[in-house]
């Protein structure tokens, strides 16, 4: 008796690619069965509370009221990682622009019916040994950096001027 007969069975009563595809199963299942069972040795990354304020200037009266304590703010360039974080606290200060006088000096002078905001804002990141934020672990954040940002009622020009 042959080991495998001329049309390709095993002994004569099993197919050789049938024992292939039960050894490939086999083997996939043993695969991942092992691999679900090892212990995991990476480390965790513990997200913080990240303060930040955005100093927002000029802006109309009705576009004021229309950011409120406990707004989401988002940043409008990237949308895609949530928000930034919640506003937990909003200074109105009166509005005022860089002004060039008869005389040719220049300062600050008060613009009519106009504010500008300075918005806390916390959110949850990762901070990095040198100092670096990352909001949603994606979102870069820095000193200086002025965005587009929104709230559910606003949108308005702003720059970050502190992250504690």
């Amino acid at each position: 008796m042959k080991i495998i007969d001329n049309n390709g069975r095993l002994f004569g009563k099993i197919s050789v690619i049938d024992v292939l595809v039960v050894a490939v199963v086999a083997v996939m299942a043993a695969a991942l069965y092992v691999k679900s069972n090892q212990t995991h040795t990476g480390t965790s990354v513990v997200e913080e509370t990240i303060a930040f304020q955005v100093l927002v200037e000029g802006v109309p009266g009705y576009v004021q009221n229309a950011i409120q304590v406990e707004d989401q703010l988002y940043d409008k360039v990237y949308e895609s990682g949530g928000p930034l974080g919640r506003v937990t606290q909003i200074e109105v200060l009166p509005g005022s622009e860089l002004a060039e006088f008869d005389d040719g000096t220049m300062a600050l002078a008060p613009v009519e019916d106009c504010f500008n905001l300075l918005l806390t804002v916390e959110g949850k990141g990762l901070v990095s040994e040198g100092g670096g934020y990352t909001i949603n672990r994606v979102y870069d954040l820095g000193v200086n950096a002025a965005r587009t940002y929104y709230t559910k009622y606003a949108e308005f020009e702003g720059t970050v001027t502190r992250i504690f």
